[in-house]
């Protein structure tokens, strides 16, 4: 990737920063289409995700070709019931669907994308644009030559940070506390509670939770080797909600915190409000849960998210509720729509990145509303 100027012919050369789902799924898109691609990931060890479950949509399934011998691990159930803060049990409503985990999602990634061409423990630091295109300072490799610089790097990205340092994500007044339980830690009858049907919740003091069986610890997904996936969305002012970031260590976090992360009296209190405000199967499933993580529910937007020759892609590029269930499937979406124009002779990459921007912006824009709708609809808060 470094060298002389690229002939007319010569593949193009794009650096990805960030190797989670986004990055990697735009690293696959792009090596698919034939563009020598390199992506650059700064965590030197296994990657960890804030997330757990996820709602296979179909621009998330495209990314998964049969014909690449390797397989994402899916559960699904036949169909959606909610739960009542009173006890009550509602009716079933046929919808099938299909869950994986963002574990499941990138450990598939991993094996589809050339290894060579993922570089673990590199920082992009910077770039600057010459005649031969990008020079991009990378910490831990050197200076690379490339086109083109994709910023994939996550709802906090640097990168974007540098070109929109005024820009922050709104947030959205709530929080959702998330956890997973191994199914063969859960007694019979709350197994049976939550088989097969995505399960959703109300709570006595607004907010709602649901639940849904995801591949297991290693990747298993026949029953007795799943585990069961929740989400709680809680109500918290701003004050609140930088409290419940305060780590064990006494670190202020600014969006998330990590499995082990809460403090052990947080815990303890939201399980309590676990019992008072949800259904019992719920609150069992939630005091069940060893170590509870978080996230803080914002809002975001980058007005724009072409700057020359570096995109922003993913969580970089715009924040939507978890609520659309739609992270992930978009960012696979942006991957292959950069892809796509990215398959064009050199002389025409600067059109086909604004049609590119153009259609991610209105994209993005409109799941954002979607989300900011649902969660006025059921997080009620």
């Amino acid at each position: 990737m470094i060298g002389a100027l690229p002939s007319a012919e010569a593949p193009l050369r794009v650096v990805v920063s960030g190797g989670s789902i986004s990055g990697l799924g735009t690293g696959l898109a792009l090596h698919r289409a034939g563009i020598d691609v390199h992506v650059f990931e700064q965590d030197g060890g296994a990657m960890h995700s804030a997330g757990a479950g996820l709602v296979v949509q179909p621009e998330l399934a495209a990314l998964f070709h049969p014909s690449d011998g390797a397989h994402l691990p899916t559960t699904s159930c036949r169909g959606r019931r909610t739960l009542g803060f009173d006890g009550e049990f509602g009716a079933l409503q046929r919808m099938p669907q299909q869950f994986t985990s963002w574990a499941a999602v990138h450990a598939t990634l991993m094996k589809l994308f050339p290894g060579e061409r993922y570089h673990r423990g590199a920082t992009v630091e910077r770039s600057t644009r010459n005649e031969q295109g990008l020079q991009i300072d990378i910490g831990g490799v050197g200076a690379v030559a490339a086109d083109l610089l994709v910023a994939a790097d996550g709802a906090q990205s640097p990168l974007r940070r540098r070109l929109l340092p005024d820009l922050n994500p709104h947030y959205a007044g709530y929080v959702a506390w998330r956890g997973t339980v191994p199914e063969r830690d859960m007694p019979q009858d709350i197994t049976d509670t939550f088989a097969d049907v995505f399960t959703f919740g109300d709570a006595r003091s607004g907010g709602h939770a649901l639940a849904y069986f995801i591949p297991g610890e290693n990747l298993e997904t026949t029953p007795g080797e799943r585990q069961m996936n929740w989400v709680w969305y809680v109500g918290a002012n701003a004050a609140e909600r930088d409290d419940l970031l305060v780590t064990r260590d006494g670190i202020q976090r600014r969006a998330s915190l990590r499995r082990g992360m809460a403090r052990q009296s947080v815990i303890t209190e939201l399980k309590a409000r676990a019992i008072a405000d949800l259904h019992p199967m719920f609150a069992r499933l939630i005091t069940l849960t060893a170590e509870p993580f978080l996230q803080a529910i914002v809002d975001f937007a980058a007005p724009r998210t072409v700057f020359g020759r570096t995109v922003l892609i993913g969580d970089a590029a715009s924040i939507v509720r978890p609520h659309t269930a739609g992270g992930a499937a978009k960012a696979a979406r942006d991957a292959q729509a950069l892809a796509d124009a990215l398959v064009a002779p050199r002389s025409m990459i600067d059109q086909r990145l604004d049609r590119f921007q153009r259609e991610q912006l209105h994209y993005g824009q409109t799941l954002l509303e979607y989300g900011v709708q649902l969660g006025r609809r059921w997080a009620r808060l």
